[in-house]
């Protein structure tokens, strides 16, 4: 679930907190060979606090997020990316100690700190210690901890299920909220939210509040400042804002007219997640999407009134944006433009409004004039198993004012499949899709079957047609482009990472006709061996998307079926492989596997592997020339 960026930028700005009116983010450096800094904002000046040496990054789930928390005293607690230990950074010195050393095998994140004893918190604890590359997906085991850091002592607290998540204190330390699930469910298909008296060293009288497995997923719980324990449910398809009196164990359902069919939260990809946060006793920041497109509203709980803050942030709706509290009148905001990348901005609400970019992740600006705005477009599905509904997509076309391109010429395409699959692509500026409208290309972002940001049917119509339905929306897209005469049909491409590489896979030898060529990002080419070779997380979800609705007896047929490694012989489009050598999630023989493949039947495959990169590019040299091979690739293949 990362973006790759162009040259001359920082990748990422993954977790953002406040304390006295301090701001503090985690940047992902490229050019510090994939470090994660910890950046302090504070009247109007920038500076790192986090020595060198060090890189805070949490890897629960192998995916990360909930890398750090801030203690009332202004003291960061953070994960500690080399060694997984917890560490204390005073960020008035840059002084950072192990205050928890890990033993090889133990990670721990998303902590939380109790509101008046500095040395307590909670947090979630991965032990890898019985796994091995072929047990990953069954001998990792996580648990919810207390851990005292002034003394050492830890605690199991929670413990019997998959996954926990979001372990929250209330605001006097009386209580304690989180979020827990098992296998084969997903954080977007069914989880459980638990509330319980803390007695300052356990849990008492654990009640549950919503949530079910399958059925309802509870998303982001977060103690208000009037006592209420807020959190976001799908029970209605839709992830609605929700409220719970711990006094009375009522349960209020927020109702705001126009956005019955709108999203208050993502799919959780990462630990840590934050699209509202309650800003006083009866105010709430939010950001709402709707078709993938996000907004931030302003909600005054006592009415349930609502306030649109009119900026221009449209891309809540990725895993890598959040908002968080400064103050009661002033949020800081992780996102992206339609016309800049994500960047970390400070509004200002009241008593005057005001929108600060303190922080983006790229050192350049990018021209109007060469800027291509996405056009939101929906297309019937004309392919595959399921044609009766809508497919969703994000256009970009060519944009270049020095570049004029012959008369009664269309453009190449390039078509982006999302990685997930119950991910997401938003019309946000990504400076790689500007990287190619700049060169000559249109690029169609698809939102295929499956994609979050349209409620909870759309993406759970993927279930049992992972590779099906999804590239035949990718193909559906593309027929409607053609249609609308708005590219040419003899030189379309097709790119994505992840998912998205399996999907890419896929289409080159389902629809071979199509594509002109094709560039697989660490993309899965046989779903047995995933099936095998998965982590944890994810190690069960191959079930229900591929197999929920097959019979037994035609489980192995549709697993050999649905690997394209199995259809080289059908492919026609040279394929470039990206790869990283260190990559957990999906392993690097799975691109070797495929490259083989087509090699044996007199195909164009290349594959490049960057050395000790993982499941997405975080290094400079990986980041740089993945981009330049992709750039080159459709050069060759495409014009």
């Amino acid at each position: 679930m990362f973006t790759m960026y162009p040259s001359g930028v920082r990748q990422d700005i993954d977790v953002c907190q406040e304390r006295n009116g301090a701001i503090y983010a985690v940047e992902c450096r490229p050019a510090e060979d994939g470090r994660f800094a910890i950046v302090q904002h504070l009247n109007g000046h920038s500076q790192d606090v986090l020595p060198k040496n060090l890189s805070a990054h949490a890897t629960v789930q192998e995916l990360g997020g909930g890398t750090m928390a801030i203690r009332p005293d202004g003291k960061i607690i953070f994960a500690e990316d080399k060694t997984g230990g917890i560490y204390l950074l005073d960020p008035a010195t840059a002084d950072a100690t192990c205050v928890h050393p890990a033993v090889e095998g133990i990670r721990y994140g998303d902590f939380c700190i109790h509101p008046t004893s500095n040395n307590l918190i909670i947090a979630i604890k991965e032990d890898h210690r019985e796994a091995t590359p072929e047990t990953q997906a069954t001998h990792v085991h996580n648990t919810l901890v207390a851990i005292d850091i002034e003394s050492g002592a830890e605690t199991t607290i929670a413990k019997g299920d998959d996954f926990y998540s979001h372990p929250k204190f209330d605001s006097q330390g009386k209580y304690v909220s989180w979020i827990q699930w098992s296998h084969p469910d997903m954080p977007w298909t069914g989880t459980v939210l638990y509330f319980a008296e803390w007695d300052g060293s356990a849990l008492k009288n654990v009640t549950r509040i919503a949530g079910e497995a399958q059925k309802e997923s509870i998303a982001q719980p977060k103690w208000g400042f009037d006592g209420m324990l807020y959190f976001v449910s799908d029970r209605t398809g839709y992830w609605q804002l929700y409220s719970f009196n711990v006094k009375d164990h009522s349960v209020r359902s927020f109702s705001f007219s126009g956005l019955e069919n709108s999203d208050f939260a993502i799919a959780e990809w990462k630990l840590g997640s934050s699209t509202y946060v309650p800003l006083d006793e009866t105010t709430i920041a939010a950001a709402v999407i709707t078709n993938a497109t996000s907004k931030i509203i302003i909600i005054d709980t006592s009415n349930s009134s609502v306030r649109d803050l009119e900026l221009p942030y449209v891309d809540f709706a990725h895993v890598a944006s959040g908002l968080y509290r400064v103050s009661s009148e002033s949020v800081a905001v992780v996102s992206a433009t339609t016309a800049s990348p994500q960047e970390l901005g400070l509004v200002s609400i009241s008593p005057e409004f005001k929108r600060t970019v303190l922080a983006s992740t790229a050192s350049f600006v990018l021209p109007a004039d060469y800027v291509s705005t996405a056009t939101h477009l929906t297309a019937p599905q004309k392919y595959g198993p399921l044609c009766d509904g809508n497919v969703h997509m994000f256009y970009f076309p060519p944009c270049n004012p020095e570049f004029e391109a012959e008369k009664n010429t269309l453009p190449p395409l390039l078509v982006f499949v999302h990685g997930g699959p119950n991910g997401t692509v938003t019309p946000a500026l990504n400076l790689e899709i500007q990287y190619y409208t700049t060169r000559g290309f249109a690029v169609c972002a698809v939102n295929y079957t499956g994609s979050t940001g349209f409620g909870r049917e759309y993406r759970e119509r993927l279930s049992g047609y992972w590779g099906i339905v999804d590239t035949a929306d990718a193909v559906s897209a593309v027929t409607y482009l053609v249609e609308k005469g708005l590219v040419d049909k003899a030189h379309v491409g097709i790119y994505g990472g992840s998912a998205g590489g399996y999907v890419t896979l896929q289409a080159l030898h389902m629809y071979p006709d199509l594509w002109a060529a094709g560039v697989s990002s660490y993309g899965i080419s046989d779903v047995r061996a995933l099936q095998a070779d998965s982590y944890k997380f994810e190690s069960q979800d191959v079930d229900r998307l591929l197999l929920s609705k097959t019979v037994a007896e035609e489980r192995d047929n549709v697993l050999t079926e649905r690997s394209p490694c199995n259809h080289a012989k059908k492919m026609k489009a040279p394929l470039l492989l990206l790869q990283g050598t260190t990559d957990m999630v999906v392993p690097v023989a799975q691109a070797r596997i495929m490259a083989e493949a087509m090699h044996l039947e007199g195909r164009v495959a290349e594959v490049v592997e960057f050395e000790g990169e993982g499941h997405g590019w975080i290094g400079q040299k990986a980041v740089y020339e993945s981009l330049q091979r992709k750039g080159d690739w459709w050069v060759r293949y495409l014009t």
